[in-house]
């Protein structure tokens, strides 16, 4: 069932069918924690953000157009669960286990690898939030300008200055080295 097609799952869904629900979570569950992350910031409210969505998608997926893909859909599901929750202010704060404290790893690689996440998140985490929607659904999860724009509600232009000004900042923060621009993928979405 992992190569049936989004709408064709989503009709299953719609009829009942919880191992089609199961695939598309599957899909999204990973990109989905990446989202509310640029959102929340706490990986621990990202993951409850997560879960509160796929709940709420579930229960309102017949308010999913026929034909229509589930990711932008569930993204502005996401997105909204994820304000929604900021707002309450239920943000929990949380240490964090380094990854170290784990067996068979390397100390000084988990270092460099999680002062590098930290880095990013941080940078990140300064952006205004639209800007760090955009980065992370253009650049971290591959969609287009056109649905980023769909997803957060934008024209497509705001999309790609929301896009062009949060690398822009992220690399002022990191420096050119650790956000290189992606020329190649620039060209062939300009085709599109």
């Amino acid at each position: 069932m992992d190569v049936v097609d989004e709408p064709t799952l989503v009709r299953r869904v719609q009829r009942g069918d919880e191992a089609a629900f199961g695939v598309l979570v599957e899909r999204y569950l990973d990109s989905g924690f990446v989202a509310a992350m640029a959102v929340l910031g706490n990986p621990h409210d990202a993951e409850d953000a997560v879960q509160n969505a796929f709940i709420r998608a579930l229960e309102r997926i017949d308010q999913l157009q026929p034909g229509s893909p589930f990711g932008p859909w569930f993204y502005r599901v996401l997105r909204s669960t994820a304000l929604n929750l900021r707002r309450r202010e239920v943000l929990r704060s949380h240490e964090e286990i380094p990854a170290s404290a784990s067996m068979g790893s390397n100390p000084a690689k988990d270092l460099d690898r999680g002062m590098t996440r930290d880095m990013v998140l941080e940078a990140l985490a300064e952006l205004p939030e639209m800007q760090r929607m955009a980065v992370t659904l253009y650049d971290l999860e591959g969609y287009s300008h056109r649905e980023i724009a769909g997803i957060l509600g934008t024209a497509v232009g705001t999309s790609r200055a929301h896009v062009h000004h949060g690398r822009k900042a992220l690399k002022n923060r990191l420096g050119e080295q650790s956000f290189p621009a992606n020329e190649e993928e620039r060209k062939d979405e300009a085709s599109r």
